[in-house]
């Protein structure tokens, strides 16, 4: 690069994305989601079970720390990613239910 090059730094970037999905009384005073009302507003309680947090014990005499498990694992499909693709599915406005929904995972 010659010493007349321009370089392009990160400040430069564009700013990033707002939340468009998020209600006003979804965002903190800093415009940031407000994850435990998100969290405990989340719409995938009503059909799912709540799954304990189990300590564990060796690892975390281990690691010289508290260290628990969500047991998402005793879901009836097995696994978390039930919760996220629901919940999202069931905040789609209603005049945007008629696109559908694609969906993968990756295991």
């Amino acid at each position: 690069m010659s010493p007349t090059a321009t370089l392009e730094y990160s400040s430069n970037a564009p700013e990033p994305l707002p939340y468009p999905r998020l209600s006003a009384h979804h965002l903190l005073p800093t415009k940031e989601p407000d994850y435990l009302r998100l969290i405990l507003t989340a719409k995938v309680y009503d059909i799912l079970k709540e799954t304990p947090l189990v300590y564990a014990p060796n690892l975390s005499a281990k690691l010289g720390n508290q260290i628990w498990f969500k047991r998402e694992d005793l879901q009836e499909v097995f696994s978390f990613k039930i919760r996220g693709a629901y919940n999202f599915m069931a905040s789609i406005p209603e005049d945007e239910r008629w696109k559908g929904v694609v969906s993968c995972s990756a295991g």
